[in-house]
């Protein structure tokens, strides 16, 4: 199996980190390097990040009784990160649709200058009282709109599965 091609962290730095961190002795599993958990933990907190800066955080949660679920996140490891290495999350939004949207999180190893993993994920916006998805409110659809437009113009890609995305009707514009 080849591995995919990846933009360089120069280009992945274009997109600003969400978080910076250096990998601790308690995230250390039996092959001597970072376990999965703890990448899991990395992304996720890096997502948060960044929907809090686009006004899906916690205030926003409590004033519309709205948020987001995952519905399908892929993990794809592509170089090790050791203990003591200092790591950063970078966001990139791919895609939106009324109650959906595509993004993928990277994690960086900075003392290697390697890309170490990617999650590509597909989160749902729902209503917490019905527990159901609902659309994006105009505001925050816009928000994650200009989000997607900003990054399209980034001239890299990252390998993603080609399985995930927003589907669209074919009337419905693509960002």
């Amino acid at each position: 199996m080849s591995r995919p091609e990846l933009p360089s962290v120069a280009e992945i730095d274009e997109l600003a980190p969400v978080h910076r961190q250096v990998a601790g002795p308690e995230w250390e599993d039996g092959n001597g390097h970072v376990n999965v958990r703890h990448f899991y933990d990395l992304h996720l907190t890096g997502a948060e990040i960044g929907l809090t800066r686009i006004g899906l955080g916690d205030e926003y949660r409590q004033q519309s009784r709205c948020g987001v679920f995952s519905v399908e996140q892929h993990l794809r490891f592509l170089s090790e990160v050791r203990i003591g290495e200092e790591v950063s999350v970078h966001v990139r939004w791919l895609g939106r649709g009324a109650k959906v949207f595509h993004a993928v999180s990277v994690v960086v190893n900075r003392s290697t200058g390697q890309v170490a993993n990617t999650l590509e994920l597909l989160e749902a916006h729902v209503d917490l009282t019905t527990r159901r998805a609902a659309p994006f409110p105009g505001d925050v659809a816009g928000v994650i709109d200009a989000e997607v437009a900003e990054h399209a113009r980034l001239a890299w890609q990252l390998p993603l599965t080609g399985h995930m995305g927003v589907r669209r009707p074919a009337d419905q514009p693509t960002g």
